[in-house]
């Protein structure tokens, strides 16, 4: 066996283990490729304490045969793919990886003090995507340039709106999906914490709400009423009140935000057109292939052959702009109805812990994990931001974050 003295024994000592979780955690959302430095070597390095030293333990979370269920469905459907070894090489740094960061998150945070570095690590890293997303937002000439290569907006449909906010997400509604997640984590603290605290996470959720507003994302906007609508529900109904300013706002403020938002329900806007021809072709996908889908991560590759719509055989789409849809046509109806229950398994989890947490720590982090899970179902119906590395592994690991909480017993 493997001493604590041994120098493999110092490099992988749960000490160091936290260490790099919490630089994995906080380099999350700054890079979709850089937090894998960290992220392996803490996968191993667990690894290696477990079998060895033993500091660390292991337990599967509740209701965990789902997520086995899709990864095994999502594995298999590589073997069907068009590049079975892109698809398997995909299967293991995403998917694969995902899985990875939630046990070690589960198991590793035990104590109220290790989920609360858990909280600072993830509100600092929101924190510099937003520093760095108004830095970026105030170049205003950089921003109209990177809007027209990137075709976010419809500059006939919306002529005055040439900025969206981005920061390091790179895309406007990957930044907004993420912005769900941290304001949806952040938003039952700030209301169960009194003095100095309380304050600190107002000034932080004004910043990302902020933020949120300039994404000019209308899917993270009607997904941040599936916010309000969870704290109606499952904390105050008098939340439900903020649903009157709605309309307030719509009839009093005539800008881009406006424009922006009705252009959802006017059918001119062509990325409204794109989605319902990319759902059609996707439902064909599905059609053709239900048992083990198209193959793990190749959407991409596959649409070409179910293309009724784009005319440029040079313009690549990557997901299905619906979650729903894309995970089925990707891995099977099989597999697709795995992933949709380890999805949303993570709401009950987190009800668990928010009805039954030892002490208003743990019930913040329940209700904080089922306005995760509320926020990303709503904008999953319009876009796939799961597709995102960033995206995903925040998802994740946040679920486990807030699955972690104790329970009273007895």
């Amino acid at each position: 066996m493997m001493e604590n003295g041994s120098l493999p024994g110092r490099l992988c000592s749960r000490r160091h283990l936290f260490y790099l979780l919490y630089i994995t955690l906080f380099l999350l959302p700054l890079h979709p490729m850089a937090f894998y430095v960290t992220l392996v070597p803490l996968v191993l390095g667990w690894l290696i304490n477990y079998k060895t030293v033993k500091e660390v333990s292991f337990r599967l979370p509740p209701l965990w045969q789902p997520g086995g269920l899709f990864l095994a469905a999502a594995f298999l459907s590589g073997f069907v793919s068009l590049n079975t070894g892109f698809s398997l090489m995909n299967w293991a740094f995403q998917p694969l990886m995902y899985a990875a960061l939630y046990l070690l998150v589960f198991n590793m945070l035990e104590t109220k003090k290790e989920k609360e570095k858990a909280l600072y690590v993830f509100l600092a890293g929101a924190l510099v995507t937003a520093a760095y997303g108004f830095f970026q937002y105030a170049d205003a000439k950089d921003m109209a340039e990177d809007m027209m290569a990137q075709s976010w907006v419809d500059p006939e449909r919306f002529p005055l709106l040439r900025r969206r906010m981005y920061s390091t997400l790179e895309n406007p509604n990957l930044f907004g999906a993420y912005l769900l997640m941290i304001i949806s984590l952040l938003t039952p603290f700030f209301l169960r914490e009194r003095g100095k605290r309380q304050a600190a996470f107002g000034v932080l959720l004004f910043i990302f709400v902020l933020c949120l507003a300039l994404t000019y994302s209308r899917g993270a906007w009607v997904s941040l009423a599936a916010i309000v609508l969870g704290l109606t529900l499952f904390y105050d109904k008098r939340f439900g009140f903020l649903f009157l300013l709605i309309p307030l706002i719509l009839f009093f403020y005539h800008g881009q935000i406006t424009e922006r938002f009705l252009s959802l329900f006017s059918g001119e806007d062509t990325s409204v057109g794109l989605r319902f021809a990319l759902w059609e072709s996707t439902e064909a996908m599905i059609e053709e292939h239900p048992l083990l889908g198209i193959g793990w991560g190749t959407y991409f590759l596959a649409y070409p052959d179910y293309n009724f719509f784009i005319q440029d055989e040079h313009v690549l789409i990557f997901h299905a702009h619906d979650m729903y849809l894309n995970m089925p046509a990707e891995v099977g109806i099989p597999g697709g109805l795995a992933f949709l229950a380890a999805f949303f398994a993570q709401g009950i989890l987190a009800f668990r812990v928010y009805r039954n947490g030892e002490d208003s720590f743990e019930k913040s982090l329940g209700l904080g994990g089922i306005l995760l899970v509320m926020s990303l179902a709503v904008i999953s119906l319009g876009d796939h931001v799961l597709f995102s590395r960033s995206v995903s592994f925040c998802f994740w690991s946040l679920c486990a974050l807030c699955a972690s909480g104790k329970i009273k017993r007895g």
